[in-house]
């Protein structure tokens, strides 16, 4: 029995190691991005760029992102998960090592898309991982686990720019060496047992763009990684002017929205494999809705104390959500599939965190910031509704 689907013959141990070089993918992966956005005054200062122009910049990583997505997910199916995530890991050393040595826009966009690139790779990569390598009744957590290295990663990375802003150049030199270096937790991944028979590119993006389930979830997961965008871009700037706090202050509550939603993705990942029934899509369900009414509530909220409450009940739920969503997507599809149906999900979940800041400041400028968080909350619900709704289209190949 193959490794790929042979779950029980594998030892704890292994798994933990296995689970453990996940985690490492997406904390180096998510360090890129938290580098340049951390040093957004500081580039824009010695690049000689405007706001808006290094807004571009940024975006041309979440665009190649976009670009390479189902690409990335077939690669992961075809050459397996060793061999895809060393290749993710030279496109993100390449693209760092760019940023540092960048004098002007072309490097740094450079460097954003390779590392757009490189992260691309990475979800497909470590969503097979956990299908290959996990029984159902442990995956969601699993799934979990892995995800905590999107916001660790990037906290860590901000208290290192904290400290040695300055050299910044030196900084970005030394994460890139750490991508390469990290290349060698990934040499203990089984070479074989996770690669799918040969196929065509476009027979298998056929048949994940044509899977109902799949498109339901996918569709649902865009609709909460709307606010989700929405959420991240605006909450500082409106906490800042209605509950008149310090900048210093408002950011705190962006970390602590960042924090709990690293405890989110675990508990969520426990939860959805304890719940009775559907555990997976009844987690998406809570996280949907009371997320929504938290958001609804945001636009009334103008205290600190108010605020921080829900700033921790948003990342808890809206922050956390992506663990079981990315479970039900891989399980919603064939074994040989797993990589193509996660690169069509990180499509729509890319989409919905560039479509929700847009759509949110659009509101804004129209209705303020209550008819905003309303639109947003709608759209939580409405994901809600979907998640639902793929439950009952999915015939399930869980296990």
């Amino acid at each position: 029995m193959s490794e790929g689907t042979g779950t029980g013959e594998i030892t704890r141990r292994a798994r933990f190691g296995r689970l453990t070089a996940l985690f490492a993918a997406h904390a180096m992966g998510t360090a890129n991005i938290t580098l340049v956005l951390s040093l957004a005054p500081v580039l824009q200062g010695q690049l000689g760029l405007s706001p808006t122009v290094f807004g571009w910049a940024v975006a041309s990583y979440y665009a190649a992102q976009t670009v390479w997505a189902l690409p990335a997910g077939w690669m992961v199916d075809r050459l397996g998960i060793r061999r895809v995530l060393m290749i993710a890991h030279v496109l993100l050393a390449l693209g760092m090592t760019s940023i540092a040595l960048a004098q002007e826009l072309v490097g740094l966009v450079a460097g954003t898309v390779l590392c757009g690139f490189g992260y691309a790779l990475v979800n497909p990569s470590t969503a097979r991982g956990v299908l290959a390598w996990f029984d159902s009744r442990h995956r969601a957590t699993a799934m979990g686990v892995k995800q905590t290295g999107v916001p660790i990663g990037a906290v860590i990375l901000a208290a290192l720019v904290a400290l040695f802003a300055e050299d910044w150049r030196v900084l970005a030199l030394a994460l890139a060496a750490a991508m390469v270096a990290s290349m060698f937790a990934f040499t203990g991944l089984p070479a074989k047992g996770d690669t799918a028979p040969t196929s065509t590119m476009l027979r298998d993006l056929r048949q994940v763009l044509g899977h109902r389930a799949l498109n339901a979830i996918n569709a649902a997961t865009c609709l909460y990684t709307a606010p989700l965008g929405a959420m991240l871009a605006y909450f500082v700037t409106y906490a800042y002017l209605t509950a008149q706090v310090s900048a210093a202050t408002a950011s705190l509550l962006l970390a602590l929205l960042q924090g709990a939603s690293a405890v989110g993705r675990i508990v969520w990942g426990i939860l959805g494999d304890r719940l009775p029934g559907n555990g997976r899509v009844t987690g998406l369900l809570i996280c949907g809705t009371l997320g929504g009414a938290c958001i609804a509530v945001l636009g009334f909220s103008s205290t600190l104390t108010a605020l921080t409450a829900l700033a921790l009940l948003l990342g808890l739920t809206v922050g956390g959500f992506a663990s079981l969503a990315q479970t039900v997507a891989v399980e919603s599809v064939e074994p040989r599939l797993a990589g193509a149906a996660m690169g069509y999900n990180m499509l729509l979940t890319t989409g919905g965190m560039m479509i929700g800041p847009a759509i949110f400041g659009a509101v804004l400028a129209w209705g303020g910031y209550r008819w905003a968080w309303s639109i947003m909350a709608a759209s939580l619900l409405l994901g809600a509704a979907l998640f639902l709704a793929s439950a009952g289209k999915d015939k399930g190949r869980i296990g």
